[in-house]
């Protein structure tokens, strides 16, 4: 079982979310990673670095037994500060070393109780999380790409979703 949970990890962060704000990352200027409409709404760059911050947190913490640096409110407050390159770098770094994290992990490591922020969970339970909180993001991230450039961003190109698997 918990080698098909890693295997889901993997799928959902990094083969899927990942690939979505990286594409999404890429299709914006710097002015469209920045934009947001007012102050209540989160540009995209603050949303990578705001998942790239949990994910460290969470993931790195937890699974990988690093100290915990993250600066939360630095997350929402920065404006303009990194460039498309560094925001890509930025997420692309903390999944990575995430998969790599809960690759290594022993099985009693998503039963044990582990303290992040200030709540205790146990690994799964942290899994489920970064895997729910990532995808909620990337959904933002995906919609504010979608009206900011009005375009598609093509995810399901050439799937034919309305096919029954056999």
């Amino acid at each position: 079982m918990v080698e098909l949970i890693k295997k889901e990890f993997i799928r959902r962060v990094q083969e899927e979310s990942l690939a979505r704000i990286v594409k999404c990352v890429q299709l914006l200027g710097y002015d469209g990673l920045w934009y947001t409409p007012n102050k209540n709404v989160n540009s995209i760059a603050n949303l990578v670095l705001h998942l790239s911050g949990n994910i460290t947190q969470y993931i790195h913490t937890t699974f990988g037994h690093q100290a915990d640096k993250r600066n939360r409110d630095l997350e929402f407050s920065s404006h303009r500060t990194h460039s498309k390159d560094q925001l890509i770098k930025s997420i692309e770094e903390s999944i990575i070393k995430a998969v790599e994290y809960v690759q290594k992990s022993e099985a009693s490591n998503f039963e044990k109780i582990h303290e992040v922020q200030c709540f205790k969970e146990s690994g799964i339970s942290i899994l489920i999380h970064v895997i729910e909180h990532t995808s909620y993001h990337t959904g933002q991230i995906t919609q504010m790409t979608k009206w900011i450039n009005n375009i598609d961003t093509g995810y399901y190109s050439g799937l034919e979703l309305d096919k029954t698997v056999k």
